[in-house]
Parts: structure tokens; C-alpha cells; sequence
């Protein structure tokens, strides 16, 4: 009798194979579309600087290269550093927190590229004063 309706089960599913198979791929091609998630929408810069802690401004950095704002992650705490005529480093802004960085997917790189941070008001005006190319960063301890 269990082998009579396992040949009968058996004989159904020959029968109807093509259906069977073309269901299962409609079904697995509805689980892989249905697992993605739309990217998160980028935060501009209304969202940003109304995340500002009182008494903080945001400031785009131009360092001296991609590579060492590829350093970096998005809440990274870094001093940002710039040589003096003397030979001597100068600290402009300390505890800066990265805010953003840039889209690196565009066509060719440029040598410099534009961070955003967030720094006390008073640091504000020295970071955005100074026109050098050759900021540099150093990171603090994550």
C-alpha cells in the first residue's frame, strides 16, 4: 500500500514537471528580489547639520589626497594638520569628527578631496581660513 502511493506521488510529479520547475524558479527569483533592501537614503546636509551638538559647526576639509581621506570612516575623531613655514607642524582643529565623505565612485580621482567634520565653533574660523592643499589628518584612537 506505502509503495502504491509513493509510485502514484511519483507518477504525479513526472507528469507535471515543467510547471513544478518553472513555479520553483518563479519562486526562488521572488525570494532573492524580495531578500534586497533599498539602499538607505543618503543623508544630505539639512540632516547633518541639524545633528549638530550646540555650539559645533560643520566645515568641508580639502585634504591632500584620496588616500588619506580613504583613511578615514564617517565618525572617526581625527586633528587635522598642516605644515608651517618653519618646518614645524601646526594643529588647526582638533577632536574633529568626520561627518561625511565623498562619493568615490565617479569617473577619475582627484588629488585632493573634501571631507565634512564637526568642530567647536572656536576652531571653525582657523579651519576655514586656511587655503593650503596640504592639510593632513591624524586619527585619534577609535
Amino acid at each position: 500500500m506505502q509503495g502504491n502511493v509513493i509510485l502514484r506521488i511519483r507518477t504525479q510529479l513526472n507528469r507535471h514537471r515543467r510547471i513544478l520547475g518553472s513555479a520553483s524558479a518563479a519562486l526562488a527569483v521572488l525570494l532573492v528580489f524580495g531578500s534586497m533592501t533599498a539602499p538607505a537614503p543618503a543623508s544630505g546636509p539639512d540632516e547633518i547639520v541639524a545633528s549638530l551638538p550646540k555650539g559645533s559647526v560643520a566645515v568641508p576639509v580639502t585634504l591632500r589626497s584620496a588616500a588619506i581621506a580613504s583613511s578615514v570612516r564617517v565618525g572617526d575623531n581625527i586633528d587635522l594638520v598642516v605644515p608651517s613655514e618653519s618646518g614645524v607642524p601646526t594643529v588647526i582643529a582638533t577632536n574633529a569628527a568626520v561627518l561625511d565623505l565623498p562619493d568615490s565612485s565617479g569617473f577619475g580621482s582627484p588629488t585632493s578631496t573634501v571631507i565634512l567634520v564637526n568642530v567647536a565653533k572656536w576652531q571653525s574660523a582657523a579651519l576655514a581660513a586656511e587655503s593650503s592643499t596640504q592639510i593632513s589628518l591624524v586619527i585619534n584612537s577609535r
